[in-house]
């Protein structure tokens, strides 16, 4: 009894433990910062707005608008996500008058497919800052009933599907041996076990249709979407979730095929396998996928949801099979019961083990502290899933010290208990239902946003070079393309800073195109920093920064840093994921086919249903699969930015542009200043990683939405148009 008791007590704190996280926290795409910055008071029109987000967001899925205060859309509609920076989603702006405007905004998890959304305002020109407060900022996130349903009948289903292997292999089997062939040989595989592997896989194909509408339902502002609706569509092939949602639905097909007689030993660990493979899909979409390394958190989450599967799977089983030995003779049932249940006890520690060092795991990186457990609305929710946690607890201690002692000895004794063994099976049925509570409540989680917000990938260049008696210490944030911070520290061998510098530059040469070098001055403080601020970053590829200190009395210090910034990105990329969906969709027809043909049913629903939908879900894969290429604002410039391109785009310039938009791009042209709307601001539409070079190119070929800018696509050139584009990054300021 004293062994029992510290068995009940490890029990305990393990369950304890993994009251932090039963199941994996899954992600929400929060607004961490926007440009303009909420309640901001510009003194100039920005040209574009941008969001940056906690995760990765799904362009096809998200939005962007922008009100003026008479309710007109004032953004060109042309929302985008950073292909190099997934965090980062923009839309341009028509040419901006003063007054006050409002942002709102709709994210969709590239990771986990939940939807947050907000609004704030920003003014431009000389607006009263009290009229502001009215439109403070906002964020919010829905709890759609649908998607949680669809979320708890997955995690159900695959523990109906994983469940049934361990416990035939752990358990039912090696007790049923010690029976010495007194069982019948349909207890090998009871029929019901056949019927719950069936209604997991049914469960499975439920959840995929009802999550996949219920995202699609989201996008659309209903609870559920129609399935021939666009935004289903939109949901299936366009987004990273769809395709692991497809890749699901294969999976559950090719259980279908497995579970079909005769159900050869070999098919049931390849069903296992397909089961596993399921749970590992879960696990692409929670939030450990979100981590800036993600392998050991993906892992994790993947072992935390088979411990849990085989334990909740386990009960179910538990339950069935105590009935399955319903109709046995009373010793031979009360002694099958008692090692079934001493077994099942020992795997359900087993599991209880992994759910609770993995769960910890997750906790550390999703909650972070007590105060956040106790104080966000995610710990809240969590403290009352310890509710069913604790009834677990309750029924456990009564079977570890009531049911099994009892039990044994009526094993040992010989004797038969089938009141004994009819209460058990009750107490285990309360478990069942208490367990899909539990369950419930952790689907309720992962709806909610995580206590602790990982911080997205810091992307800063630093580096650090001895010269001579100087140790130069250079940081460049954020790195990208466009307008970066950039900052050297100097220290000097005896540790003390260097401020007394006379003057401190950085030189930049891109390893490409042929582009001269640029140069900036950096101004210290006083404590041997040395900042500037500038755009002097405008290409993807590779750069040598070289930092010269100039002192008095003292030989001039250079040290060279080499460091790389991401191509923005290709349309070859945002053509990738609707090519993976036509590659799944492929798979899916034909494993339609292959478990349709053989059926004993007549011809015409074999091959005429049958065929139909093979043929027709082959051919919607071939045509994702093989559509062309779509242009996108991705597209790199062909004509490299040096010294001849800018000359010939200057001439271009000052014959079509210079009436409207000036000299130097402000727009003050003789002709721009008496027209409404007022030509755009080129300098500031110049600036790197504001526009890519194909977006300019776009609006020089076909014009400015909302604006008098014309097409020019039928007087100048493909290569007069991109030279043209080279110009008017030359008009971009550099500081």
């Amino acid at each position: 009894m004293r062994f029992k008791r510290r068995i009940l007590w490890l029990i305990v704190i393990v369950l304890l433990y993994s009251a932090w996280a039963v199941t994996p926290v899954l992600a929400h795409a929060l607004l961490v910062r926007s440009n303009p910055a909420a309640n901001a008071v510009l003194a100039q029109p920005p040209v574009q707005v941008e969001l940056f987000f906690s995760e990765s967001v799904a362009e096809t899925l998200s939005d962007i608008k922008v009100y003026n205060t008479s309710g007109s859309e004032v953004d060109v509609r042309d929302v985008r996500v950073d292909p190099s920076d997934p965090t980062r989603m923009t839309v341009s702006l028509r040419s901006l008058t003063d007054g006050v405007y409002t942002v709102t905004w709709k994210a969709v998890s590239a990771i986990d497919g939940h939807q947050t959304q907000g609004t704030f305002p920003f003014a431009v020109g000389n607006i009263n800052p009290a009229s502001l407060p009215a439109g403070q900022q906002t964020t919010s996130s829905s709890l759609p009933i649908s998607a949680l349903i669809a979320k708890w009948l997955l995690l159900a289903s695959l523990a109906l599907l994983t469940g049934q292997f361990a416990f035939i292999t752990f358990i039912w089997h090696p007790a049923l041996k010690l029976s010495n062939g007194e069982v019948p040989s349909s207890l090998v595989l009871p029929k019901s076990w056949v019927k719950l592997y069936w209604i997991g896989l049914a469960g499975t194909v439920l959840a995929f249709i009802l999550g996949v509408l219920a995202q699609a339902g989201q996008v659309n502002g209903n609870e559920l979407a129609l399935p021939w609706a666009r935004e289903t569509a939109k949901v299936l092939v366009e987004t990273r979730l769809g395709v692991l949602w497809l890749d699901r639905l294969a999976l559950a097909l090719i259980g279908v095929w497995l579970i079909q007689s005769p159900f050869a030993n070999w098919k049931r660990y390849a069903g296992f396998v397909v089961g596993l493979m399921l749970l590992f899909t879960v696990s692409l979409t929670s939030h450990a996928a979100t981590e800036q390394y993600p392998l050991f958190p993906v892992l994790d989450d993947w072992i935390h949801l088979i411990g849990m599967t085989f334990w909740f799977g386990g009960l179910v089983y538990l339950f069935t099979g105590l009935r399955e030995l319903k109709p046995l003779e009373d010793k031979l049932r009360t002694r099958l019961t008692s090692t079934v249940a001493s077994r099942f006890s020992n795997m359900a520690l087993v599991s209880v083990v992994l759910i609770g060092l993995t769960g910890l795991y997750s906790a550390v990186l999703r909650v972070g502290s007590i105060s956040a457990l106790l104080t966000s609305i995610y710990g809240h929710a969590m403290l009352l899933k310890q509710v069913f946690v604790a009834a677990l607890l309750c029924i456990a201690g009564i079977n570890l010290l009531f049911f099994t002692p009892h039990l044994k000895r009526a094993r040992l004794s010989g004797a038969g208990n089938s009141t004994l063994v009819a209460r058990f099976s009750k107490v285990v049925l309360v478990e069942v239902i208490v367990a899909s509570l539990l369950l419930a409540s952790v689907t309720l989680l992962t709806y909610l946003p995580p206590a602790k917000i990982a911080a997205p990938a810091n992307t800063d260049f630093t580096g650090t070079k001895q010269v001579d008696d100087l140790t130069m210490e250079i940081r460049i944030s954020p790195a990208h393309v466009g307008q970066n911070e950039f900052m050297l520290v100097l220290v000097s061998s005896d540790r003390q800073p260097v401020s007394t510098a006379k003057e401190v530059l950085l030189r930049f040469t891109p390893s490409q195109a042929n582009i001269p070098p640029s140069e900036i001055q950096l101004i210290g403080d006083g404590t041997g920093m040395y900042m500037a601020k500038g755009t002097y970053l405008s290409l993807p590829g590779r750069w040598q920064v070289q930092a010269v200190v100039r002192r008095e009395n003292k030989f001039d210090a250079f040290a060279n840093f080499d460091f790389t910034i991401n191509s923005p990105g290709s349309a070859n990329e945002s053509s990738a994921v609707p090519r993976m969906a036509g590659v799944v969709l492929i798979v899916i027809g034909l494993l339609i086919g292959l478990n349709l043909f053989p059926l004993s049913a007549k011809p015409a629903l074999r091959f005429g249903v049958g065929g139909l939908l093979t043929v027709s879900i082959v051919g919607l894969g071939l045509f994702y699969l093989t559509r062309p290429v779509q242009a996108s604002s991705g597209n790199v410039n062909p004509i490299p930015p040096n010294s001849e391109s800018i000359a010939a785009g200057k001439a271009i310039y000052a014959v079509h542009c210079v009436p409207c938009h000036g000299e130097t791009g402000k727009g003050d042209g003789p002709l721009g200043v008496v027209l409404n709307p007022r030509p755009a601001d080129l300098s500031l539409h110049a600036i790197p990683g504001v526009h890519t070079d194909a977006q300019l190119y776009e609006w020089i070929t076909n014009g400015f939405p909302g604006s008098r800018m014309p097409a020019w696509k039928t007087q100048l050139s493909d290569t007069d148009r991109w030279n043209l584009v080279n110009f008017i990054r030359t008009l971009a300021p550099k500081q």
